[in-house]
């Protein structure tokens, strides 16, 4: 029987298994970048999008379908993996045979052997065992997440190692199919149950696969349209500092800003009949996430070249103003995460799937008209596109859920987080007017952060008697004030 602690431990667990893998991937990235050159991450990028497109046309749902039922069987089990197996077992002998062409329309013979590699890593993950999604669904996540995290480990290490020795891009592409094995294995030691095909439950299966499918497509799209464009329209060095600059750009969202919003966005569910509470807590949500964001955007867009070059050397910096260009990318990924919340929360999805095909459209008619004359204007298109394309969402969702009357509650708190990270910038760069170095990006980063604190904290305590969420800010610093207290009275 499962009990709220099995479900915090496993919460926590999957956390864990999660933020150590990224972590794993983002160090492992930075070490390959400083030894593999943009062109070697342009060609596996191409490679890697037909992986994706192949991977998310074949996407069933069958994990969530099998997690939604009260009890498993070995008929559904078996008839999921059956289903998985079909489509994305096709699919990968389709891109196997599409190798050939698809190296001849890039004119590069490197790609051929590559997609081969990727198609029979696609096709031997879907060999798992069945039985690991037993394990799933009874919380049993420790010996899954041990084994995840070794795997882990072990493979970066390897990859690693290629590159060192050999220097090629072969290093990405085998480290990526050693990671696809190693899983393979393991899920075989952790819960060994051989397959068998069935189709005993394809019917109710497939009824709640199709509807998960054009939803996967279509945010394909919507998320890779412009890679696919640059793929086709620009050389692979260029295609790979794209494709990495955006990856690094998001990276403090997914790992810093998205789990700091969680723990604020559920507790909408407590007020979402409650529409006055409901507000109250969208403003402190929207105000904690400029007050992160603000200045993690400020930091990558005006040192982009210099963390760049500390980061990932000097063969990159040519594509740091891309950096700079992705930092306000930061967003539209957090105002996405709040707004999907409140829209999932109000049981209005097919707000959602209207939202995507709208932000499909838009970029395609964009790449369509515009000439673009280099890849950084193409950036900045797509990002001033996202932007303006969330905050319109932002206006629908809150007319629609929240109310009209809102809008300035919502959006003046926000307005001091880009008037003060602006001015404080500002005064750090005329104490130290050049970064060129660690320590005096270290000290400038300082400067800025302590005096963009001092300044919002100024703000919080003038204006708490008239702005709930800076009156909430200091209910919460109060405990911490008063410790603080006791200890120099005490001393």
């Amino acid at each position: 029987m499962l009990t709220a602690r099995s479900g915090i431990i496993a919460s926590a667990l999957s956390v864990l298994t999660q933020v150590t893998r990224r972590m794993v991937g983002v160090v492992s990235l930075i070490i390959l970048a400083r030894i593999l050159t943009p062109e070697d991450y342009g060609l596996v990028a191409i490679a890697l999008l037909f992986l994706n497109f192949i991977d998310v046309i074949s996407s069933t749902g069958g994990d969530s379908y099998l997690l939604s039922r009260e009890e498993l069987s070995d008929d559904l089990v078996y008839t999921n993996w059956t289903l998985n197996f079909i489509l994305k077992g096709s699919l990968a002998v389709l891109l196997a045979l599409s190798s050939y062409p698809i190296a001849q329309y890039y004119d590069d013979p490197r790609l051929m052997p590559v997609i081969l590699v990727l198609s029979l890593q696609s096709f031997i993950a879907q060999l798992g065992s069945p039985g690991l999604i037993y394990k799933i669904k009874k919380q049993e996540l420790g010996a899954i997440t041990k084994w995840q995290i070794i795997s882990r480990f072990v493979t970066t290490g390897i990859t690693i190692g290629i590159a060192v020795i050999y220097e090629t891009y072969w290093a990405l592409v085998l480290g990526q199919f050693m990671v696809t094995v190693s899983q393979l294995l393991s899920g075989y030691v952790i819960a060994p149950k051989m397959p068998r095909f069935s189709l005993k439950n394809i019917r109710p299966q497939w009824e709640f696969s199709k509807w998960v499918l054009p939803q996967s497509i279509l945010n394909f799209f919507r998320s890779q349209l412009d890679a696919m464009f640059v793929t086709v329209t620009f050389d692979k060095a260029i295609v790979g500092g794209y494709n990495s600059m955006r990856y690094y750009a998001n990276i403090p969202t997914t790992m810093f800003i998205n789990p700091a919003s969680g723990p604020l966005l559920t507790q909408f569910s407590q007020f979402k009949n409650n529409p006055n509470y409901f507000e109250k807590q969208l403003q402190v949500v929207l105000f904690f996430m400029s007050m992160i964001t603000a200045p993690i955007i400020y930091l990558m867009n005006a040192h982009a070249a210099y963390v760049v070059e500390l980061i990932l050397g000097q063969k990159w910096v040519e594509y740091s103003d891309l950096l700079a260009i992705f930092a306000f990318f930061t967003i539209v990924m957090t105002l996405n995460n709040i707004l999907s919340q409140i829209v999932m929360l109000k049981d209005r999805t097919r707000l959602l799937f209207g939202y995507s095909i709208y932000s499909t459209i838009a970029q395609a008619i964009m790449f369509a008209t515009v000439d673009f004359t280099s890849v950084n204007q193409l950036a900045e298109y797509k990002v001033a596109l996202d932007v303006f394309s969330v905050v319109l969402f932002f206006t629908i969702v809150i007319w629609a859920f929240v109310g009209k009357h809102a809008y300035f509650a919502l959006v003046a708190p926000l307005v001091p987080s880009v008037l003060t990270i602006s001015l404080s910038g500002h005064l750090a760069f005329l104490v130290i007017p050049t970064v060129d170095s660690f320590w005096t990006l270290a000290g400038h980063s300082l400067i800025t952060a302590a005096l963009f604190g001092m300044m919002q904290l100024m703000l919080i305590l003038v204006l708490q008697s008239r702005v709930y969420c800076f009156a909430y800010t200091v209910k919460l610093m109060m405990p911490a004030w008063q410790k603080c207290r006791r200890m120099v009275g005490s001393a």
